[in-house]
């Protein structure tokens, strides 16, 4: 039995954030009726002229900047030709010879350092649709703007392949270049594997894999394929190139096409769009527009903050959530008690309302109530009421505990009598507490805070009767 060594290199085509499609005006708006958002231009008729749109050119290079590339200072587009139902003009506007960024890297989480061949812009094609007996074509994507980022062949395993999809969304996230969408297809990922022996330099022949609509997909799809290549060597046979589909039902890959030879697309220069420099105040625009990366938030909050990893990714898992963690601890120092609230109940609402776009309440309010309960201003039943009136309007947050009287029941002189009704009242659950179940207590405490209408301090209670009980 040999040992062998997985070579894996992965394609990810990312929609950029633009309004509007790379070389016409027509909106790149999803889920519109199929064929409405096309015009002559994106449908390549003849006689018509592109546009290039800067937006495109203005978010690939902070892309590239982000993945330590070297951007091209002179960069043209070529016309990349083969024939397919969904792409109208028979050929589709890339870049080949001098792409946007080449020669970046992707840092992991493991330190890890993932070599970036490429990242270059390009229109996207259309959508065909199958159906039974026939097929369909929505021509709305086409010439909608991609960057395509192409990693070296320096991933060992299908985990890191997940590990490294993930951390590159997230960068891309970050710097707002997209929304990475993957259900809408705004990030799309090929993947390239191989095997070969141990201590072998030569690499195996590589077998493209796609159809993968998950991280998780491209995960098990490499797994799956490790399995069979390693299968087909042992036996003495020999890989096929071809391209693969990834079918998730069964977890297994098929057939799609084979490859005798790469396919010859015959690049030359786009002649209706003219070659261009970018220059080096549109990058260091650029420059300024690459924020803090996860990596580097990760490592400052790890410092800073003195949480547990877990607890870290959770926080940085979004720009906007990280944002408003660290401008809440700036509002209130407890940091154990603002994680404790911003992990739990504050995420439990967003959840809720499903978007954080739709969260309004600030920093500065947020960090008011774990304040308040932390103070025993309110208890936590009550925090987390305000909080669901405070997260979609903002409203002032003491108002809205006056308004509501969630104001804690803490004083002795307010609770002796709910006390003594719950002593009176639940003879069974004081001869449970006082025979050694101590449990027995919280039933006790249970009544009480029914009858404050869940206004009491529960340490209060609890403390009032355990010194009741003992009497």
């Amino acid at each position: 039995m040999f040992e062998f060594d997985v070579v894996i290199g992965l394609e990810v085509h990312v929609q950029l954030k633009t309004r509007s499609k790379i070389f016409c005006c027509c909106p790149t708006e999803f889920n519109s009726p199929v064929n409405t958002n096309i015009c002559p231009v994106c449908c390549g008729y003849p006689g018509v002229l592109p546009v290039f749109n800067e937006k495109a050119l203005d978010l690939g290079t902070r892309v590239g900047l982000a993945l330590n590339c070297k951007i091209n200072n002179r960069i043209y587009f070529e016309r990349k030709n083969y024939f397919y139902p969904d792409l109208p003009k028979g050929y589709q506007i890339s870049q080949y010879k001098r792409p946007l960024g080449e020669e970046g890297n992707l840092l992991l989480n493991s330190g890890k350092k993932i070599g970036i061949t490429r990242v270059h812009l390009e229109e996207d094609a259309g959508k065909s649709i199958h159906k039974q007996d026939y097929s369909l074509v929505d021509l709305n994507r086409t010439g909608t703007p991609l960057l395509e980022i192409v990693s070296e062949p320096d991933i060992s395993n299908p985990q890191e392949a997940f590990d490294y999809l993930t951390q590159l969304k997230l960068i891309l996230q970050y710097i707002d270049a997209s929304d990475c969408d993957m259900e809408k297809g705004f990030l799309r990922c090929d993947a390239n594997i191989s095997l070969k022996r141990k201590g072998e330099t030569k690499l195996g022949t590589r077998v493209e894999l796609k159809n993968m609509n998950s991280f998780k997909g491209v995960r098990d799809g490499l797994m799956h394929e490790v399995k069979r290549q390693k299968k087909v060597l042992e036996q003495g046979q020999k890989i096929a190139q071809e391209t693969r589909l990834w079918d998730e039902n069964k977890c297994i890959t098929v057939v799609m096409r084979t490859k005798e030879e790469a396919c010859d697309y015959r690049y030359f220069p786009e002649p209706d769009l003219l070659d261009f420099c970018i220059s080096k105040e549109r990058i260091e625009k650029e420059k300024k527009n690459v924020c803090e990366l996860p990596l580097v938030k990760k490592e400052r909050f790890l410092k800073d903050y003195k949480l547990p990893e877990k607890e870290i990714d959770i926080i940085i898992s979004n720009r906007v959530l990280a944002d408003f963690f660290e401008s809440s601890c700036n509002e209130y120092d407890d940091i154990k008690k603002m994680t404790g609230f911003f992990l739990g109940p504050f995420l439990e609402q967003i959840n809720l309302l499903g978007t954080i776009e739709a969260i309004k309440i600030s920093p500065g309010n947020f960090a008011k109530i774990v304040r308040y309960f932390a103070q025993g201003k309110i208890n936590n039943l009550s925090a987390k009421k305000v909080l669901s009136s405070a997260i979609a309007t903002d409203k002032d947050i003491d108002e809205l505990i006056a308004s509501r009287g969630l104001v804690q029941v803490s004083g002795e002189d307010e609770l002796f009598a709910f006390i003594k009704e719950a002593i009176d009242g639940n003879p069974k659950a004081v001869s449970e507490y006082k025979g050694g179940k101590q449990q027995a207590i919280m039933f006790l405490v249970g009544c009480v805070m029914k009858k404050t209408k869940g206004k009491a301090n529960p340490k209060v209670v609890k403390e009032m009767l355990q010194k009741a009980l003992c009497q």
